[in-house]
């Protein structure tokens, strides 16, 4: 794995590099990341703000500083979910799995005390109660 190696992976260049690694090795390489990019969202954590998803962006446009195209189109960040109001701990027993929620409550009950947690940068708050009350309402 040369610098020319990635470069052609990552379309920094459309010649093939002088390389052992076979023709149909580097294209399915650069097939596979041409699958994944450009991103066109990024989905991460409020608290990744200040320095993951700061760097991401400066990653992207030192590695492609021309290829706008290359660059992230979208970020969101959400906040973190809590459980009856208190975060979620697997320390202290504040805990639910999805599989354990969807055993619980089943799907329909799971989605309305999901659309009832909220879907703003701040923290959503799953409620069991708004779940066990969905299900017996349904």
């Amino acid at each position: 794995m040369t610098p020319e190696v990635w470069d052609y992976i990552f379309h920094q260049t459309n010649s093939l590099p002088k390389t052992a690694i076979k023709k149909e090795a580097l294209e399915k390489m650069r097939n596979e990341f041409t699958y994944w990019y450009p991103v066109n969202l990024r989905a991460s954590g409020k608290d990744l703000v200040p320095n993951h998803l700061t760097y991401y962006l400066y990653n992207h446009t030192a590695i492609w500083p021309t290829l706008k195209e290359m660059w992230p189109t979208g970020i969101r960040a959400n906040g973190h979910l809590l459980l009856n109001s208190e975060k979620m701990s697997k320390s202290t027993g504040n805990f639910l799995t999805l599989t354990d929620a969807l055993d619980k409550y089943g799907a329909d009950g799971m989605r309305l005390a999901l659309a009832n947690a909220g879907d703003s940068i701040e923290d959503a708050n799953f409620e069991t109660q708004v779940a066990d009350s969905g299900v017996l309402r349904l």
